[in-house]
């Protein structure tokens, strides 16, 4: 919960300071491939936090190797190296880009389904949702059969639950767990 506070301490803050300098989509565009390489490669993570390595050999690395970034990412690389904080570094990534779509009122939703959705459906569900969140909603569509029927929509820690899985758990509560279900 700790590493969670700071990481969204660092992410609003660094946030703040390219809005100042009017760099947000490009620091946006930069971190979300940032993001991309740390993921695709956790050595490069580790030897920003590997306590064995001195500070000025990171921060050489990241000037060689990162310089193809822009230079408020390095910035923001060479600050979290100096804090000894590069262990929040993919938190404070997703910080920033989950601050950036708030910002622009853009809501990730995952919908969850037993079976492909339509376009027709799926269109459909999107335009509800952007009426009700007022925001621009980019949905990711996924399909789990375990569910049965029905819908389930995740909007960061929301959960809708619509499915037919969870309908069926509920009446076999209210009769007592009597049903095989």
């Amino acid at each position: 919960m700790l590493i969670d506070t700071a990481a969204k301490r660092y992410a609003s803050a660094f946030f703040r300071y390219v809005q100042k300098h009017g760099r947000v989509e490009e620091v946006y565009a930069a971190l979300q491939r940032l993001g991309e390489e740390l993921d695709a490669d956790p050595r490069l993570l580790e030897l920003l936090k590997h306590p064995g390595i001195r500070r000025a050999e990171k921060k050489a690395f990241v000037s060689e190797r990162m310089g193809a970034y822009t230079v408020w990412v390095q910035r923001l690389l060479l600050y979290v190296i100096d804090q000894g904080r590069a262990d929040l570094l993919p938190a404070i990534i997703q910080g920033f880009i989950d601050k950036y779509k708030d910002e622009k009122g853009i809501a990730e939703i995952e919908l969850i389904t037993a079976v492909d959705m339509d376009d027709s459906t799926r269109n459909k569900v999107v335009r509800f949702l952007e009426k009700k969140l007022r925001k621009q909603v980019i949905a990711r569509t996924v399909v789990e059969p375990q569910i049965i029927g029905g819908l389930v929509i995740r909007h960061g820690s929301v959960v809708y639950d619509g499915s037919v899985r969870t309908m069926l758990q509920q009446v076999k509560r209210r009769l007592g767990g009597g049903i095989g279900l």
